[in-house]
């Protein structure tokens, strides 16, 4: 999406301007009945009403009419819903997928960034990992070879014993195959709804060339926090941060990565504008600060009885002050943007945003009943999200469905769809399971036992390499395994190693 698209200033609902005509009209009107020549030009005559009018000299004040005039002009304004940016729809992932390329070779053993290159690198992530909680992430670790230590996951706590365990001397061959690292990170985010980004943690990059490594990053986004000393020089043709004592350069890296995801994410999903008008709010509270003069009290009070008993609040939590200068729906978002969803399903007037309130709120039920009143593609998907919670799976599928079927390029619907049909698929594997248990027989033990008195010991089975570094036999055997992180990981990537589909040459 591009940057001049997501700033261009605009009017949502223009037309609210037309009521400045009246406003003028109004305004120019009364300054005119106000002057001395209009309230007695048709009695005296124009040659002597000059020399008769006395204008005694005022001080510094602020005549109503103008107070009155400016606090309407900006409430209009306001109401015509000036816009610069966009945001995205309420159901799309906020937070950008990443999977993190950290360089475990021995030159990352190298003490010129205390104490030492690697386990400031680890520090790092672990900052990372935290500054983006909820978000999914996933690590990767490479030397001469480059192996998935953990696929995407929301839940940082299962990275962490595993990142903390990573050495060298767990690599099976030295080097920086920094193309293979990068080409595994992206496979690992092929299955995300949209791009994600690489993040690539090393020292240098030996002899890998920029634009190979961008062409194994795919469409993901490549990032590269360069962990060496400040004299040393950045990584040509990257996009690189590098490493600080501080927190600035977490910092950087967030925001390379979320403007990146903001963007793929509009691309996917599309963006709607943001409706900037409340930022006038405040100035019409100063305005508001001037209605306690002597001559404007009165009739600012008699307005604001008028306008209160005309317009009641939506909700009996919401102040009558407050109705006065914004619509439910507008109580209803500042409600939402601070988290308190429970209130904004009350304020709000829009079916659509009571639904993601109550969503929002975890009152999955009351949500559906909301989405079932919104008739576009956007309704119907957030219902089959609503429903896919309430788990009427099948209701869920019927929806997204519909909405493949007015929109097959969907993306978010396609993957809560397959989210769905397996978690539906899983209960009823555990319903067949259930009642086949509830049909078997007892457990019984047996009445006799015998032994063959011609074998001579158990069996011997051979076990080659083949049978263990296939796919589903290698990660099937690992998961028996009781050891360490370090042992383990050092196992698997042996065996990985081992496998004849994993390169291991080293640049």
């Amino acid at each position: 999406m591009p940057e001049a698209a997501t700033m261009s200033f605009h009017l949502l609902r223009p037309l609210w301007l037309l009521a400045l005509i009246p406003l003028a009209i109004v305004f120019a009107v009364l300054l005119r009945r106000r002057s001395a020549g209009a309230q007695w030009g048709g009695v005296i005559a124009p040659h002597l009403l000059t020399h008769l009018i006395v204008r005694p000299q005022r001080g510094r004040h602020i005549d109503p009419l103008y107070l009155v005039a400016g606090a309407l002009t900006l409430g209009i304004v306001a109401l015509s819903g000036p816009t610069w940016r966009r945001e995205l729809p309420p159901f799309v992932e906020d937070k950008a997928p990443l999977m993190i390329a950290l360089a475990v070779g021995s030159s990352m053993s190298g003490t010129d960034v205390a104490p030492s290159r690697l386990e400031r690198a680890k520090q790092k992530i672990s900052d990372l990992l935290a500054a983006r909680a909820g978000a999914r992430t996933g690590l990767v670790a490479y030397a001469g070879t480059a192996h998935l230590v953990m696929p995407p996951t929301d839940d940082r706590s299962v990275i962490a014993p595993f990142l903390a365990a990573l050495a060298p001397r767990l690599m099976p061959t030295d080097g920086k195959n920094v193309v293979a690292a990068t080409s595994l990170a992206a496979n690992a985010l092929a299955s995300e709804p949209v791009a994600g980004t690489i993040l690539l943690v090393a020292d240098d990059f030996g002899a890998a060339d920029a634009a190979t490594v961008r062409q194994a990053a795919g469409r993901n986004n490549l990032v590269v926090l360069a962990v060496s000393a400040d004299a040393s020089p950045l990584p040509a043709g990257f996009d690189a941060v590098r490493v600080s004592i501080d927190g600035t350069d977490i910092a950087r890296l967030e925001r390379r990565i979320e403007t990146r995801f903001q963007a793929a994410q509009g691309d996917a999903f599309g963006t709607q504008w943001r409706d900037e008008g409340y930022w006038l709010l405040p100035l019409l509270a100063l305005l508001s600060l001037l209605w306690f003069r002597r001559g404007t009290t009165v009739a600012w009070i008699l307005a604001l009885c008028l306008v209160s008993h005309a317009t009641p609040s939506r909700a009996e939590t919401a102040s009558r002050f407050t109705s006065l200068w914004l619509t439910p729906d507008q109580q209803g978002r500042l409600a939402f943007d601070r988290g308190d969803y429970r209130a904004a399903q009350t304020l709000f007037a829009d079916p659509m945003w009571r639904g993601i309130s109550a969503y929002r709120s975890y009152d999955f039920i009351a949500a559906a009943e909301e989405f079932a009143k919104v008739d576009t593609l956007e309704g119907k998907f957030a219902l089959g999200n609503a429903q896919a919670q309430n788990h009427a799976y099948e209701k869920a599928l019927k929806i997204y469905d519909e909405v493949l079927k007015a929109e097959p390029g969907n993306a978010a619907a396609k993957t809560n769809r397959a989210i769905v049909q397996a978690a539906l698929d899983a209960q009823e594997e555990k319903r067949r399971k259930q009642e086949q248990n509830d049909a078997a027989p007892p457990d019984l033990k047996a009445d006799e036992m015998r032994v063959d008195p011609k074998q001579k010991g158990g069996k011997r089975i051979t076990v080659t390499p083949q049978d263990v570094t296939t796919a589903g036999a290698a990660e099937a055997w690992m998961r028996q395994v009781q050891t360490s992180p370090a042992d383990f990981l050092k196992l698997k990537f042996a065996i990985q190693a081992a496998a004849p589909a994993q390169g291991r040459a080293s640049q």
